[in-house]
């Protein structure tokens, strides 16, 4: 299977998952059978100011599932146009969630159930990252 997580650096299995899908620096895609990494970039290289678009960066792309920290509904939505069942990750390891996936200990992100626009974490309190949401 080909996992995906959101990530600001690549550290291959060692990674943390970002905290915000949709403006993810990278994405760490992982074959669960070899423990090969690649990354697919979130933001044009050609265009950086152009801001990220998840949707271009992962359509097309041959993933069994996406793992996520957070993610909107419009996000939820459109990775599921593109075929991809999203988790919901139970830490930031990378390795930690990949092991919970293949014990089926990942529960699927409902578009019920993903944060409200402009959360950025399961925290209660608001903001976790670091952008701000107007």
């Amino acid at each position: 299977m080909n996992i995906c997580f959101p990530v600001k650096t690549t550290q291959e299995l060692r990674s943390e998952i970002y905290g915000h899908f949709a403006s993810t620096p990278l994405f760490l895609v992982v074959d669960t059978l070899t423990k090969k990494c690649s990354t697919i970039a979130n933001c044009s290289p050609d265009k950086p100011f152009a801001g990220c678009n998840p949707f271009s960066a992962l359509r097309g792309q041959q993933l069994d599932g996406i793992v996520v920290d957070a993610i909107g509904d419009d996000a939820v939505r459109a990775m599921n146009l593109c075929g991809f069942t999203v988790y919901q990750a139970v830490s930031t390891s990378v390795t930690e969630n990949l092991e919970s996936l293949e014990n089926g200990a990942l529960s699927e992100v409902l578009v019920m159930q993903s944060h409200l626009e402009g959360r950025c974490s399961s925290g209660e309190s608001g903001h976790a990252c670091n952008h701000h949401s107007h």
